[in-house]
């Protein structure tokens, strides 16, 4: 069986910078290890050394971890400050206690001398809540805003009156009050597509799946940073054990450039996200008789787990790791 979204790669030259900003937001290494170039390429299809730090958010040890990859050489610089809905782009989002803490962090560092790309907290109900209508019936749903550096892109939510036990754990020992990932997207260039991820990878659709939306949200077109005529459809997908690790899938329609080359494994920042299987064996076999492609070999990766490699059908590269029941 599948689980929800196990790790959130990112690429990083700055091994020491990236430990530290990932420690703010509540992350600690728990495993670290290391795969010559050549098992590199078999396994992620770029050729380099490469050195891994997997990094835990509290006691979250089956979703939602950081992945740091150090590539002696890097495929390429990344997505950078591109526009969140370039094709072949990736983010994930955490919960946090204190909205405007956080956000008053970035905002503070680039007032000295920081590159962030920082949205607004805004309050947003689109898929979740109602809007307050007097001191008594009061706003429920999230307050939520979106940033870029140069090797992360981030959301951030706070919850307003209601919540989700365990969609979203804060640790009391986070500096920031920032939960492990709760969800992760990606943007695509054929929402077709999508049926791969239930029927090979056997996800499970959201209620709400393929919705369409866009500028016209107020909020949406503030967090996403979106002009006007910019619509997208969004289908929203769970693991069958699990409603946390979700995978969310844009897909613009309208046009945008196409960014997939630097959303790669290999590349810096956010450029890869993992699943873990029980029968990483069996997981294999359903997959190479899918329509996905590139799908290698079995492999130890660095941290000595049995993992593979595949490209999907909407032309994202994603890494399966086995794990024991």
């Amino acid at each position: 069986m599948i689980s929800g979204i196990f790790e959130n790669c990112i690429g990083s030259e700055q091994t020491q910078s990236a430990l530290q900003y990932w420690a703010e937001l509540g992350y600690r290494e728990v495993q670290r290890g290391h795969l010559p170039a050549e098992t590199a390429h078999t396994l992620y299809g770029h050729a380099s050394n490469l050195t891994s730090i997997r990094l835990q958010n509290g006691n979250s040890a089956d979703h939602g971890l950081v992945r740091v990859m150090v590539w002696e050489q890097p495929r390429n610089a990344g997505l950078q400050k591109s526009h969140p809905f370039v094709i072949g782009s990736r983010w994930f989002a955490s919960l946090v206690q204190d909205i405007y803490a956080v956000a008053d962090a970035f905002n503070d560092d680039n007032a000295n001398g920081g590159d962030w790309i920082v949205t607004e907290p805004i309050r947003g109900i689109e898929f979740i809540g109602q809007p307050g209508t007097n001191f008594y019936q009061r706003f429920t749903g999230v307050r939520e805003f979106f940033v870029i550096g140069s090797e992360t892109r981030q959301a951030f939510f706070q919850r307003y009156n209601y919540t989700r036990p365990g969609y979203g754990v804060i640790d009391p020992t986070s500096p920031l009050g920032v939960s492990e990932g709760t969800h992760s997207s990606i943007v695509t260039a054929d929402h077709d597509t999508v049926a791969f991820y239930t029927d090979v990878f056997g996800l499970v659709p959201a209620n709400n799946t393929r919705k369409r939306s866009g500028y016209q949200n107020s909020a949406t077109r503030q967090i996403l940073m979106l002009e006007e005529g910019n619509e997208f459809l969004l289908s929203s997908f769970s693991s069958p054990k699990t409603d946390v690790g979700v995978l969310q899938i844009y897909t613009p329609l309208y046009s945008t450039p196409n960014k997939l080359e630097f959303a790669q494994p290999g590349a810096l920042g956010v450029s890869l996200f993992t699943y873990q299987v029980e029968d990483v064996q069996a997981f294999r076999d359903r997959v190479s008789r899918s329509n996905a492609r590139s799908v290698t070999p079995i492999l130890s990766n660095e941290f000595n787990e049995p993992s593979f490699g595949l490209v999907a059908p909407d032309e994202m590269t994603w890494i399966i790791v086995g794990h024991e029941a």
